[in-house]
């Protein structure tokens, strides 16, 4: 039994050793100045940290920009997915149907099951979803996720989606990055088998042996409309790199999370974090 359970100990040590830990970003001049040129300002904050140790490998602009609390927007479909997923209200496969309604998106007025909804952000599969959860489920999950500011005030298919449509749940960027640390170390409460698919359908884009995940979000952040928040939150692993990333842009004219990503993948590259496509 002794000689089992020392075995078992040694496998996870080992395991956690074969992780690479992030080298360290040796072209940040580079990547500060093509962030400032492409999407800086007082308003946007990109940080990238180590998965395993949490340690800050870069941050674009100060802690104020980087605590200040935002509306999640789409990026809490993770969250999302995460409750329903392990609380077994839908399961890898299950298909909810479309009523048929008329929907702002063509690519939304259709049957759709987890992965499909995840990829095209089809709001009336989250909404229906977020009803299934409820308010209880909800706050027991944001209080254990340590989820932002953990608040379900507003209508509770929209509480995620800022000021503008009466939500009032928010989460800084330098929490947006803690919390992708502990789900892809395995520290969120949740069933590992959840944790594994969650990862799995994050994943973005694969060049070569190194592989991009994500989530984007835009909605306003002001309830007046007069301002807007871009998302791009998520993973970057490599051979010789392991981090969580999120980076937001909070201004009048925010650009949208996939413009976000799009240029982020590309200033990346640029840096050397991973390789040209």
């Amino acid at each position: 039994m002794k000689k089992t359970l020392l075995s078992s100990v040694f496998l996870v040590l080992a395991l956690a050793a074969c992780t690479p830990k992030s080298a360290p970003i040796k072209n940040q001049n580079t990547l500060e100045a093509a962030i400032d040129k492409q999407m800086g300002g007082k308003g946007t904050c990109v940080i990238l940290a180590d998965t395993r140790s949490g340690k800050v490998l870069y941050q674009y602009n100060d802690d104020k920009a980087c605590n200040a609390p935002l509306p999640p927007c789409a990026t809490f479909n993770v969250v999302t997915d995460l409750i329903g997923l392990d609380q077994g209200l839908i399961t890898t496969t299950s298909v909810a149907k479309w009523d048929g309604s008329p929907q702002p998106v063509r690519a939304w007025q259709t049957n759709a099951d987890i992965t499909k909804a995840y990829k095209n952000q089809i709001d009336w599969w989250f909404q229906r979803l977020a009803g299934a959860i409820g308010h209880d489920r909800y706050a027991t999950s944001l209080a254990s996720f340590d989820y932002g500011n953990k608040t379900l005030a507003g209508p509770l298919p929209l509480f995620w989606q800022g000021p503008h449509s009466g939500g009032g749940l928010t989460i800084s960027t330098h929490q947006q990055v803690d919390f992708l640390r502990r789900l892809y170390t395995g520290k969120l409460p949740v069933k590992p088998e959840t944790a594994s698919f969650i990862e799995k359908l994050m994943v973005d884009e694969t060049r070569g042996s190194s592989t991009i995940s994500g989530a984007i979000g835009s909605c306003p952040s002001e309830a007046d409309g007069s301002s807007n928040v871009g998302w791009w939150v998520g993973h970057l692993k490599s051979p010789s790199r392991d981090m969580v990333f999120a980076a937001s842009v909070d201004a009048d004219e925010a650009p949208p999370g996939l413009e976000i990503e799009q240029t982020l993948k590309d200033l990346f590259a640029n840096a050397g974090l991973w390789p040209q496509s």
